[in-house]
């Protein structure tokens, strides 16, 4: 299943948070079982495991943990299963047993209409369309990064983009806090973004 997604850069080590592990539908411990989650495309996709730690790579921890992002995301329920992110930090769930994209700069949905299983085929036979990874290897992305947009993406900007490789935890609560603080924005409001 995972042998033809390419540029492996993490690979997760053997299971060891079993509270996660079992809390999962049969076919995600299938998949887990053989291959406990990995980062493909040099950093552009990030399937997550049932892992204690790393954090940044633990299921658990952004489904109902420290990082709960059913918690970080209106749109989102604690029964969606966190499963995979991309290198922007939108994120890949499991809702009813398909998959749901979490639009993170904006908190919007998207329903995919197909299986975990579908999506990964798709994946690899697209990554670029997909997951929008085109331009990915201009990036040193290390594991537990991603990248960083400033304006974001959702901003219509005629000055250039900045975009850094940053710590995984620390974009996904910036475009938390981003996405409720824009949501009830008219288009074409004019706003000012702060950074540290």
């Amino acid at each position: 299943m995972t042998e033809h997604l390419q540029n492996i850069t993490y690979a997760g080590q053997k299971i060891d948070d079993f509270e996660s592990f079992e809390r999962l539908p049969d076919y995600l411990k299938d998949f887990l079982s053989r291959q406990n989650g990995l980062i493909a495309f040099n950093g552009g996709f990030h399937i997550r495991g049932c892992v204690l730690t790393p954090k940044w790579h633990s299921l658990g921890d952004a489904w109902y943990g420290e990082l709960k992002l059913s918690d970080l995301f209106d749109n989102l329920t604690p029964n969606d299963i966190p499963i995979a992110q991309d290198c922007f930090g939108d994120q890949y769930l499991i809702r009813d047993n398909q998959i749901i994209r979490l639009l993170t700069e904006t908190g919007d949905l998207e329903f995919l209409e197909t299986d975990f299983y579908r999506f990964i085929e798709l994946v690899k036979a697209d990554p670029i369309g997909i997951l929008n990874v085109e331009d990915i290897d201009r990036f040193d992305l290390k594991p537990g990064q991603l990248l960083s947009v400033i304006p974001p993406f959702c901003i219509k900007s005629e000055s250039d983009r900045s975009i850094k490789p940053v710590d995984s935890d620390g974009r996904i609560r910036f475009l938390s806090s981003f996405s409720r603080q824009i949501s009830n924005l008219p288009d074409g409001t004019n706003i000012k973004i702060e950074t540290e």
